[in-house]
């Protein structure tokens, strides 16, 4: 995901409502336990035109609110993710992490990740718990 600087002219809001338009975050289901899925689509992310920081705000905005008061999953869709063109990267998927708020991380059960490359899958077992984590 590209730093501030590095984005090709379009404002915060812009990026804000093209993560809105293109469905990259949506609350949809309910898992076995009846807790509500948060549903990322990675083949949708224009990871090479969107910040964290835009992404941090929309979250902020519009998904957190209404996870606010409910217990909920996070499911990540690997599937047609090019690393050049709409994978934000670990720093960035850390950094979104981090700044998830306590009262929504409280509500959080579990992470899925659906369809891993073999790279992100020998990633995720040697280091997924120690970066999305903290330790």
């Amino acid at each position: 995901m590209n730093s501030q600087a590095s984005l090709m002219t379009i404002s915060l809001p812009e990026q804000e409502k093209l993560i809105h338009k293109l469905q990259i975050f949506k609350i949809q289901g309910k898992d076995k336990r009846g807790s509500s899925i948060l549903c990322v689509i990675g083949k949708l992310f224009p990871a090479r035109i969107v910040s964290v920081e835009a992404v941090n705000k929309y979250l902020q905005e519009k998904i957190y609110p209404s996870l606010e008061q409910r217990q909920f999953s996070i499911v990540y869709l690997h599937t047609g993710v090019n690393r050049a063109e709409n994978f934000p990267g670990i720093a960035a998927l850390r950094s979104i992490c981090d700044a998830m708020p306590e009262n929504v991380k409280n509500h959080l059960n579990a992470v899925y990740f659906l369809h891993p490359s073999l790279q992100s899958r020998l990633f995720l077992a040697l280091f997924g718990r120690l970066i999305f984590t903290g330790g």
